[in-house]
């Protein structure tokens, strides 16, 4: 299906502005290069946006909302609490060396997304992860794996910094250790201290 197949005026300007976005980044791209790209003019992308920082951040939710559905059945996919925190950090790591969109995003990397609009565009990000990582650990503590001693909030966002950590490291070429190493070890030392005794 072409992006002008779309019968939804707001999905198919998203589609365009995500297509113009990957293409030329948050800072080249113009409303004029997403209405010629969705075949519409500026009035129906006013209609629905108040501005490309608002469509852009439309883009981004979307993009993640994708990453997020097939997290989502990556967990399901896995049996116990701490394969599946494994598997999260996993896929987030192969998902954001991929998507160049999330990536420069949550680096707020200059060339592509001015930085007001990556911090909130990362603000989304980080808030989605947490939210999963969360889901997973109150799970783990309801069946017993997890410590019920544990602020599973806290848990949620030091797993992600952590974990982000490891894989800004590798995507900037910084690592000392291969991803993968690093990232099961992240998860034998983190997972072991989170497991109820």
């Amino acid at each position: 299906m072409s992006i002008n197949d779309s019968g939804d005026p707001r999905q198919r300007l998203v589609a365009a502005a995500e297509t113009q976005f990957r293409r030329f980044g948050y800072r080249r791209t113009t409303i004029e290069d997403i209405t010629a790209e969705a075949d519409t003019g500026k009035g129906s992308l006013y209609l629905h946006f108040d501005s490309k920082q608002e469509i852009y951040l439309a883009v981004v939710t979307e993009s993640l909302n994708r990453f997020v559905q097939q997290d989502t059945e990556v967990l399901a996919r896995h049996d116990t609490v701490p394969h599946r925190l494994a598997a999260l950090v996993e896929t987030t790591a192969h998902q954001y060396g991929e998507d160049e969109l999330l990536r420069a995003s949550l680096f707020g990397l200059d060339d592509l997304v001015a930085g007001r609009v990556a911090k909130m565009a990362a603000e989304i990000q980080r808030d989605k992860i947490c939210a999963l990582l969360l889901e997973v650990i109150v799970e783990g503590q309801e069946d017993g794996s997890i410590r019920r001693d544990l602020d599973a909030k806290a848990a949620a966002v030091v797993v992600f910094e952590m974990g982000w950590a490891i894989v800004r490291a590798e995507i900037e070429g910084h690592n000392s250790l291969p991803l993968e190493k690093a990232l099961w070890t992240l998860n034998d030392i983190v997972g072991r201290g989170m497991l109820a005794q």
